[in-house]
């Protein structure tokens, strides 16, 4: 048995895709308990967050140690992190444009939370050009 016991993966999920059901499964492996925030991303569209909560909860359904959050929309990962007592926060990385994302983002979290750790998850090479973006354009056609 692992010694992590909860991370939280948090996104905006709009809409969530086979990448992102990866990463999760991967962190499965390693936490006991994953947590995960369905959060606005005030860079990108406005989008129907109940929606995109239920299709969470619907793709991650047969994954036995998900729990999907509800009632912290519109707070801060790091901070919902911090009330909730998580040390690991799930990222992942496809490329080196998200790789420096993530640097700051880690950076900016730990001004929040200085006890949150950012764990970045590689996705598996049939992934790396899957995104949210990619994934809505293919569907509008």
């Amino acid at each position: 048995m692992n010694n992590l016991k909860n991370a939280l993966y948090a996104g905006s999920f709009n809409p969530i895709h086979e990448g992102h059901i990866s990463i999760l499964k991967k962190a499965c492996e390693i936490f006991n308990t994953v947590y995960v925030l369905v959060s606005q991303n005030p860079d990108k569209e406005k989008n129907d967050i109940i929606k995109n909560i239920n299709d969470v909860i619907k793709k991650t359904a047969n994954l036995k140690n998900i729990k999907v959050l509800t009632g912290f929309q519109g707070q801060l990962t790091a901070l919902v992190a911090k009330q909730l007592n998580i040390k690991y926060l799930i990222r992942s990385a496809r490329n080196n444009f998200d790789y420096q994302f993530e640097i700051d983002l880690a950076s900016g979290n730990k001004i929040l939370n200085p006890e949150l750790e950012t764990i970045l998850i590689i996705p598996d090479n049939e992934y790396l050009k899957c995104s949210s973006s990619l994934t809505k354009s293919m569907k509008g056609k």
